[in-house]
């Protein structure tokens, strides 16, 4: 705050003794004065930076409250997000295959394309090129449809996996 044309003031305020003393230490501790932290404070104040203190004004509650809210929303929006991907992968896998990309094109191809055995974790984790641990944690860790997606983006033939608990092994999903 500039001095330049304006009086300085005084202001005072009931304060414990101790506290008063620890703050002006702390202030020297940081090279400010307590003064120049109480009117940076002030300034801030005025101009709407501090409008969220609401713990100095004993909403910790109202806080805490917010902070549930935002993470309930959060946590709701991740589910409509997985409940749409698993759309998304249904809509997709339910379409028909297209035969006119320019690899199905050879006529050494056409008709002969291989189809991919489902893999142990070990196998599928040689595949991603990671270790069958991260393959079952990420598994367990996220949603199916995330898990396919996330094996989408580590297999060398952008392939999606899933885990099918009936055969204990990892099936190609397209």
């Amino acid at each position: 705050m500039s001095n330049t044309g304006k009086t300085k003031k005084l202001a005072s305020f009931n304060c414990d003794q101790k506290m008063w003393e620890e703050f002006i230490a702390h202030c020297n501790s940081k090279g400010t004065t307590a003064t120049a932290t109480l009117t940076q404070f002030i300034e801030l104040y005025l101009d709407g930076s501090l409008d969220d203190l609401d713990v100095i004004a004993g909403n910790e509650d109202k806080r805490l409250d917010s902070l549930e809210q935002k993470i309930e929303e959060i946590t709701a929006r991740m589910t409509q997000l997985a409940e749409a991907i698993m759309k998304i992968q249904n809509y997709l896998n339910n379409q028909p295959k297209r035969q006119n990309k320019s690899y199905n094109n050879n006529s050494y191809y056409q008709g002969q394309t291989p189809r991919i055995q489902p893999l142990t974790a070990e196998n599928l984790a040689v595949r991603l090129n990671v270790n069958a641990e991260t393959v079952r944690e990420q598994r367990v860790n996220l949603p199916p449809p995330l898990f396919v997606a996330w094996c989408k983006g580590k297999d060398r033939g952008g392939l999606g996996w899933e885990f099918n608990e009936s055969t204990g092994l990892y099936h190609p999903v397209r």
